[in-house]
């Protein structure tokens, strides 16, 4: 497969652009959202897509941080057992200037892996067992500082946000392509490409929002840590963990393609944290929060 052109690939967050693009990766996925809809029902059914978009966006608040835990079989992590887990996660916080500490959780399963989830103070940052047992002190700061940032930013919500517009252009199309193609007779062979091929837009650019989302997270982990040393390290050797031991299960012998990936490759992860200007005296944090 020949490689995409650098705009293109900055653009689909496969390479870290100058300036996060994240407003208009969703712009697209809610243009692709009123094609359907508009296909299907004109204005008025236009209308109540983003109605019910708006609807489930308020919805979603009410899956509170600690149920998602509770699914994934996360465990709180004790102050007295990792008094020095806590330490760092209270001094990135008040260093990132949020007005409330992360709680901290332990995440089940093999490899190295740490999410973030919640809103102000029902925000949790979840880190493995491999994570707090494989890194240095400096990687696990620097993985705290990463996610310290997505908190900083409300990533939760703008992950909501794509996928509620995701999930609801999929259902429109299907029930629309099912509609003309069951009760229209023959539909024109245009319109049935359009619907099919909507979902699978909107599932790209909902990756492409996801990977966004962390270039702009190892940006702010940078300023967090006065400069890109650390995260460089750590990414480094996670990726050397995560190879050796998911390497183990036969599903997870082959990377995904790219564009279908949740995180960008180490690599164009690692050229953008050098390519970020000095000093790192944290102009991430310098930004209006959203």
């Amino acid at each position: 497969m020949p490689e995409l052109p650098i705009s293109v690939q900055r653009f689909l967050a496969l390479r870290a652009g100058g300036v996060a693009h994240t407003s208009g990766l969703l712009a697209c996925m809610a243009g692709v959202l009123v094609v359907c809809a508009w296909l299907f029902g004109g204005p008025m059914m236009t209308a109540w897509a983003f109605f019910a978009i708006t609807l489930l966006v308020l919805l979603g608040p009410m899956v509170s941080s600690d149920m998602v835990m509770k699914l994934l079989r996360a465990t709180p992590v004790s102050g007295q057992n990792y008094p020095v887990l806590h330490e760092m996660a209270v001094l990135l916080a008040k260093r990132a200037g949020l007005s409330f500490v992360p709680r901290l959780y332990l995440l089940p399963g093999k490899g190295v892996n740490a999410i973030t989830t919640g809103k102000e103070d029902t925000t949790i940052i979840a880190l493995s067992q491999d994570a707090i047992n494989s890194l240095s002190p400096r990687q696990l700061r620097a993985v705290l500082a990463h996610e310290i940032a997505h908190a900083w930013h409300n990533d939760t919500q703008i992950l909501m946000m794509t996928d509620i517009l995701y999930r609801t252009t999929w259902t429109l199309a299907m029930f629309a392509m099912f509609v003309f193609i069951f009760e229209a007779g023959s539909p024109p062979i245009w319109l049935v490409i359009v619907l099919a091929t909507a979902p699978t837009i909107s599932f790209l650019l909902q990756r492409a929002v996801i990977r966004d989302r962390e270039f702009a997270a190892d940006h702010g982990a940078s300023d967090l840590l006065g400069g890109p040393d650390d995260l460089i390290d750590a990414l480094g050797h996670i990726e050397q963990i995560n190879r050796r031991t998911l390497r183990l299960i036969p599903y997870r012998s082959t990377e995904p393609p790219a564009l279908l990936d949740t995180h960008p490759s180490v690599t164009p992860r690692i050229e953008a944290l050098r390519n970020l200007p000095p000093p790192f005296a944290g102009g991430f944090f310098s930004q209006p929060r959203p």
